[in-house]
């Protein structure tokens, strides 16, 4: 048995490595036009913060002094992600003002939003009387574990968050 393998001629061989050579340098010549020429498109996070579209929705804030226990948020909350108990003022008691000059007649005891289940549709935000549930533009509320998610509005840290918040709308 014999085999026979064709061999290409010494002209054939130096095309083949010609054409390596140049299809190569035009594909790093397109990747250096491109590396060069483009700004790059990252940010330096934490220092640079990313800039939210005004109209973004994002951590939900209650503003409970304000907040008249009325349950609109929770009734048109379409996953019941919003929890609120409150009680009647007793009587004789001076009745406080919100912001906008609503009588608040009720004592908030509870107002709880599980942001793990919450959608983020907004329409907890529009029927708000006294607009103090909003979102706000502070993106970052991650947590370890989803009990995490639950946040007390009636909490003196979470209370805190007023401050950043209103100043930073």
């Amino acid at each position: 048995m014999s085999t026979s393998v064709e061999t290409g001629s010494f002209k054939d061989y130096f095309r083949g490595l010609y054409q390596g050579v140049t299809s190569t340098a035009k594909g790093m010549w397109i990747t250096f036009k491109y590396v060069w020429s483009h700004k790059p498109v990252t940010i330096e996070y934490p220092e640079v913060r990313e800039v939210l579209p005004e109209k973004a929705r994002m951590r939900l804030y209650n503003d409970s002094q304000n907040c008249i226990s009325c349950t609109n948020c929770a009734n048109a909350c379409p996953v019941d992600c919003i929890y609120i108990s409150s009680v009647s003022r007793p009587k004789g008691e001076d009745i406080p003002k919100t912001s906008n000059g609503q009588a608040i007649r009720k004592i908030l005891t509870q107002f709880d939003i599980d942001t793990a289940l919450c959608c983020y549709c907004g329409l907890c935000t529009t029927v708000c009387p006294t607009e103090c549930l909003t979102h706000s533009h502070d993106y970052e509320f991650s947590q370890y574990a989803v009990e995490g998610f639950i946040v007390d509005y009636l909490d003196p840290e979470v209370k805190q968050w007023r401050d950043r918040i209103v100043k930073n709308p």
